[in-house]
């Protein structure tokens, strides 16, 4: 497995379980809650409505931040986009927008791992190894999903046109 692949799975596997303790933490009160990701981590960790509200109130805690860098993801993505799609090519303009990404991301790691350490104190011995089974299981799930995309973009993707 490259140094990308393990790479992209490890954050695949960390995006996913966050957000689904905070659809679960916001939305496990509301009637007609769909079977989501979001119940199903809530289920299979067995949390507590004493957990769901701990969990609530460290999201809560980290909301304004989180909004934040979701907007400056969301912008810098949006400057990276326009940079490649650029009338005129533009190596430089487009390694900075990257670069943009990267740093803006880079602060989204660091909440959400800041994020993930007070919601595992939440939880206890047996939900902390059930968590890492839980992403083990994204991360090969990444992983297979990264190799289909490897395939197809190192083929001929225009394949049966």
């Amino acid at each position: 497995m490259t140094r990308t692949t393990k790479t992209i799975a490890a954050l695949a596997a960390t995006a996913l379980l966050i957000p689904a303790l905070v659809l679960a933490a916001h939305r496990s009160s509301r009637a007609g809650f769909p079977h989501g990701l979001a119940k199903r981590a809530v289920e299979r960790l067995d949390l507590t409505p004493e957990q769901v509200q701990d969990v609530r109130e460290i999201l809560a805690g980290h909301k304004q931040e989180l909004a934040g860098e979701l907007a400056r993801i969301k912008d810098a993505r949006g400057k990276l986009f326009e940079a490649i799609h650029a009338e005129t090519y533009s190596e430089p303009a487009i390694r900075n927008a990257a670069a943009a990404v990267g740093r803006a991301e880079a602060d989204l790691a660091v909440t959400r791992g800041q994020i993930t350490q007070e919601v595992r104190q939440v939880l206890t011995p047996e939900q902390q190894a059930e968590a890492k089974e839980m992403l083990a299981d994204v991360r090969a799930f990444a992983n297979a999903f990264a190799d289909r995309l490897r395939d197809r973009l190192t083929g001929d993707p225009l394949a049966g046109l």
